[in-house]
């Protein structure tokens, strides 16, 4: 069988910001690779085209521009948003407010979305809706180990982190004067790859999850 709409693949891989002697920003080993579903939005589109077609033992390659990947950077995406927004019960969460640190937010149509604090403020919090490593293209090399159809099982994951790999946050939304609400950060280790709280949707781990 090969990669198509509906398939699943067992793949290992390396993805490097740019090019080869970029960052490598994730990876999953022969001896623990990722199973990636296509043709449900879960994956960076790049992947799914330049994917399509390959079949077990296939090895790969490609680079992907910024719009395959996680997009061109905009300056529209970086938003103040009302200290207030921060108080859950009439208490300030002061430990997510550091420089650097990513909340997970709901946006108008209840998509959560992930932003970084870039610059705190007296009453505003400056905060950049970019994806991380917007601006940037990736370049990608690995095998394809096994394509079979996707099951039911593979497509109600546990969820939470958007990986698939079962991370969930327990959160209180709380409500906030620009359209977003707002989520505490993940307590637990990820249930599927064992990442400690402080790395859970950074990439690490056999699952992937970010």
């Amino acid at each position: 069988m090969k990669i198509s709409t509906n398939a699943a693949a067992k793949v290992s891989y390396k993805i490097h910001i740019n090019d080869s002697d970029g960052e490598l920003i994730e990876f999953a080993d022969q001896q623990n690779p990722r199973l990636l579903i296509f043709g449900n939005n879960s994956l960076i589109p790049g992947f799914e085209t330049h994917m399509a077609g390959l079949g077990d033992g296939d090895d790969f390659k490609f680079s992907l521009d910024p719009n395959e990947s996680f997009g061109n950077y905009r300056n529209e995406l970086l938003v103040d948003v009302p200290k207030s927004a921060f108080y859950i019960d009439g208490v300030l969460k002061e430990d997510l407010l550091y420089l650097g640190n990513e909340i997970s937010m709901l946006d108008n149509n209840e998509n959560v979305v992930s932003g970084r604090v870039i610059e705190i403020n007296p009453d505003i919090v400056k905060m950049d809706f970019n994806h991380k490593f917007a601006g940037n293209g990736l370049f990608v090399t690995g095998t394809v180990h096994h394509v079979r159809m996707v099951t039911q099982e593979d497509l109600a994951p546990a969820g939470g982190c958007g990986s698939g790999c079962g991370c969930s946050s327990k959160s209180e939304p709380a409500s906030c004067g620009t359209g977003h609400s707002h989520e505490n950060a993940y307590e637990d280790d990820c249930p599927s790859c064992g990442n400690p709280s402080e790395l859970r949707g950074k990439g690490h781990g056999n699952c992937g999850c970010g």
